[in-house]
């Protein structure tokens, strides 16, 4: 992603004169405004514009040793194969890298591999395999969708380590209804399927159903940011979305999940594929290059595009 600079100076100008006048006509972000408060003229709207480039330019697709990429698609697999968003339960530090947990976790439940069919969670597993010095040749999508990145395994399991700490501290600290904390409610997720939404890839969707409380304020969907400090909440391939109605999505890149369908022609564009099903020799596009899937030598659910 090339971030303009001037579009941003602009946008900020802009951003701050609004606010400047908002403060002598009264509280902008007024839920009890009328209808006729909504009426905005021309000048009004060059002026959303110029905000969304600057949303637009300060969204940061960056992806240093490929560990952005890759821990956005974590939380999709722990999404889809744990069914939950508890990362100090689901997961522990072992030998200077992450993995599962077993058994039943303090709230009573099972934790970690114990919550996938047969105590194997082949997608979750496929990605932690990354933080193997093993797992050679693993490139993932780049800045941009026409470039490539190693993930070096290294800089990934260090990474993991120290976001999976950060989600434990953030954890002792659960309160329900505030958008700044993690929810203390249980919640269980199920995949919604994917959209496009922007950002760096396929937005996954998830629907969110809390545990029944009787206590207030009650939990908020929202609250779910929170629990993504493990794969770091402000990684730009991350990009939480409330959706509304119960519904959030996250957007890791191409591949890295096995329900990803985006294609090129003949050929799945991804550099490297997590699938349940063999790929091998399936035509793949990585960095815009045509080649063939290869199964990895250290994962039995991981392609490489060769």
């Amino acid at each position: 992603m090339k971030t303009s600079w001037f579009k941003i100076g602009s946008a900020f100008s802009l951003m701050l004169a609004s606010t400047l006048t908002a403060c002598g006509s009264g509280d902008m972000y007024d839920s009890g405004a009328s209808e006729q408060d909504a009426i905005v003229d021309e000048s009004d709207d060059s002026e959303d514009v110029e905000l969304a480039s600057l949303e637009q330019a300060l969204h940061s697709c960056a992806n240093p040793d490929g560990t952005n990429a890759v821990m956005a698609a974590l939380a999709v697999a722990a999404g889809h194969e744990l069914g939950r968003w508890r990362a100090g339960l689901d997961f522990e530090v072992y030998s200077a890298k992450i993995r599962l947990t077993s058994g039943t976790g303090s709230d009573g439940k099972p934790r970690g591999k114990s919550r996938c069919s047969g105590a194997v969670c082949p997608r979750t597993e496929a990605l932690l395999s990354f933080q193997n010095d093993s797992a050679t040749g693993v490139y993932v999508q780049g800045e941009t969708s026409t470039s490539r990145v190693l993930v070096h395994p290294g800089a990934l399991r260090s990474r993991m380590v120290a976001k999976l700490q950060e989600q434990i501290n953030k954890d002792r600290d659960m309160k329900d209804g505030d958008t700044y904390q993690v929810p203390k409610t249980p919640h269980a997720l199920t995949g919604a399927g994917i959209t496009t939404l922007g950002g760096c890839g396929p937005h996954y969707k998830f629907n969110v159903k809390f545990d029944t409380t009787t206590t207030n304020p009650k939990p908020l969907p929202a609250q779910l940011k929170w629990s993504l400090s493990f794969a770091d909440q402000q990684n730009g391939w991350v990009d939480f979305r409330d959706l509304g109605n119960n519904v959030v999505a996250i957007d890791p890149t191409d591949g890295l999940n096995d329900e990803d369908t985006t294609s090129s022609g003949s050929c799945t564009v991804a550099c490297t594929k997590i699938s349940a099903t063999s790929v091998a020799e399936a035509c793949c596009s990585c960095g815009g290059v045509n080649k063939k899937f290869k199964k990895a030598t250290f994962n039995a659910n991981t392609y490489l595009c060769q």
